[in-house]
């Protein structure tokens, strides 16, 4: 008789998060929480990348978009605007990651349909709880931060 691998099987992600964030270790903090919930990810270093991304993954299972609001070449509102006027993408949860508090900008995001914030410094639990509250029936596995 022949042992199998008992060994748990990570699940295979099912869902596409694109990141717009211009500072390096943040985008690579971001993108390996989001694969440690099982979450595909597409790490771009501004809006403009993100958008290119964003066209040709359209109908390939993207589910959030997670956005620097302050980036060099296209920043995170400009991306915003593009995406709520684009009959494909329209429909996308999309989350500003930034340290900005600025009232102004915290009312044109809303005015945009920005579904929230992740606040910097960037954690596991933040993280989480955002993804949490976007997608409240997807089951999230239970990891260590």
């Amino acid at each position: 008789m022949t042992q199998g691998n008992s060994a748990p099987q990570k699940p295979v992600p099912t869902e596409t998060v694109v990141i717009a964030e211009d500072s390096l270790p943040n985008r690579k903090i971001l993108q390996h929480l989001l694969e440690k919930i099982n979450y595909n990810v597409v790490a771009c270093p501004n809006g403009k990348d993100a958008w290119e991304k964003l066209k040709e993954l359209a109908a390939k299972n993207v589910g959030a978009v997670l956005a620097d609001l302050m980036m060099p070449d296209e920043d995170g509102m400009a991306l915003l605007k593009k995406i709520r006027a684009d009959d494909q993408l329209k429909h996308l949860p999309f989350v500003f990651i930034t340290a900005v508090s600025d009232k102004y900008l915290v009312k044109m995001a809303k005015e945009n349909g920005v579904q929230g914030y992740i606040l910097k410094p960037v954690t596991y639990l933040n993280v989480c709880n955002k993804m949490r509250e976007l997608f409240p029936t997807r089951d999230f596995p239970r990891v260590a931060s």
